[in-house]
């Protein structure tokens, strides 16, 4: 029993970097308990194992070598001892996994698909087993066992009974804003910063940029000659479109900047509400709002404003913008309807009389109008999925 101890001992410090001290200690306090509850060992009488030899002896007081207790000692110590290191060993490897992977969270790491739990992926990350979940899986994503997969380490949990420690995520902001860091040298160095990133995982992300260098464009810099940097990044995320705005001290220019590609001809604050009003031309309108009102809402995200988009004076009423006809516009402006917050919150009783218009129809009006509010960011409360 001696030898066999000592071996597995020595192969467990060497291949699982499970200190054998601390084994020993987890071997002696163990049989202590077993042999007070079986064998009524006295409570002033320590059990010691010899590092270089594996003797168990029973140690008094005094500090002296006593004879062990009418017990068949010998076979009792051997089952405990091998129960006691397969316990301590899991927690040992359990507690090493964790600190290892806590000190790089929030970085990204490559693994293999090993298996699929009820739609999560778990993937094979060095020694240890990672839980990509489905939520955390983008729309294009397709993998099958044996898969290369990247994520961001998203969190480390204390090891738990039933629970993976490890989350992966590919839908995070911080996975865009880690593999810009890893694609483009100059933001690794601090060259260029990351002032803001937005993002609809799949759809499209936003990342404002800066550098107080003025020898160096940051845009220009991150996106890269014929956009070779954005498109390995675009390609690992199955075709999520990246845009790099100019973050800039101005909140008018930012503004601005972030409601890319639109150009915009005015922006008026009110800091009061939060609130930052632009102008655009007619054609610039639903550039500007963007698919499912992507490109405004993502603008509130970088900026912190919530961004109202109105048509340039003298282009027409601003309730064009619900895909209205010219007639109806002019007709809901003259019933006192000016605006799309003012449609939103219409009686619709009110509506069919000033208008002479079916319930229906003013239903719809009514739906549309709290639509597009909700589409482009004017409700104060609206917020954006981070993850």
């Amino acid at each position: 029993m001696k030898k066999e101890l000592l071996a597995l001992l020595d192969y467990w410090e060497k291949n699982k970097g499970v200190s054998k001290e601390f084994l020993i200690a987890s071997l002696e306090q163990g049989l202590s308990a077993v042999y007070k509850k079986k064998a009524m060992l006295q409570e002033n009488i320590q059990i010691r194992i010899d590092p270089e030899t594996g003797d168990i002896q029973f140690i008094n007081e005094k500090g002296n070598v006593v004879e062990p207790p009418s017990f068949p000692w010998e076979r009792i110590a051997a089952q405990t001892a091998k129960q006691i290191l397969i316990q301590k060993i899991r927690e040992a490897e359990k507690a090493a996994i964790y600190n290892e992977f806590k000190e790089i969270e929030n970085t990204i790491v490559s693994g293999r698909v090993e298996r699929f739990e009820s739609g999560n992926i778990v993937v094979t990350v060095g020694r240890a087993e990672a839980l990509l979940p489905q939520k955390h899986l983008l729309p294009h994503d397709r993998f099958h066992v044996g898969d290369p997969v990247r994520g961001l380490l998203l969190e480390v949990r204390k090891p738990n009974k039933g629970i993976y420690p490890i989350i992966l995520s590919r839908t995070a902001t911080d996975f865009v804003k880690r593999m810009l860091a890893e694609e483009i040298p100059e933001i690794r160095d601090g060259l260029v910063e990351i002032k803001a990133i937005a993002r609809f995982p799949g759809d499209l992300t936003k990342v404002a940029v800066y550098s107080s260098n003025p020898r160096i464009d940051p845009v220009g810099t991150c996106i890269g000659d014929k956009a070779g940097r954005i498109k390995n990044i675009t390609k690992e995320l199955g075709g999520e479109k990246i845009e790099v705005v100019k973050w800039d001290p101005d909140p008018e220019k930012f503004t601005a900047n972030a409601l890319l590609p639109a150009i915009c001809e005015k922006v008026v604050f009110d800091k009061a509400k939060n609130e930052a009003t632009v102008w655009v031309n007619k054609d610039q309108l639903f550039i500007a709002i963007g698919k499912k009102g992507q490109n405004v809402r993502l603008a509130c995200k970088l900026t912190g404003w919530n961004i109202i988009i109105n048509r340039v004076e003298g282009e027409g009423p601003a309730t064009l913008l619900l895909g209205i006809s010219e007639e109806m516009a002019q007709k809901l402006s003259r019933a006192g309807y000016e605006t799309i917050k003012s449609v939103s919150e219409a009686n619709i009783k009110h509506m069919v009389e000033k208008l002479q218009i079916s319930e229906s129809e003013a239903k719809e009006l009514i739906e549309s109008a709290k639509r597009h509010i909700q589409d482009t960011g004017i409700e104060r409360n609206n917020k954006l999925e981070n993850e």
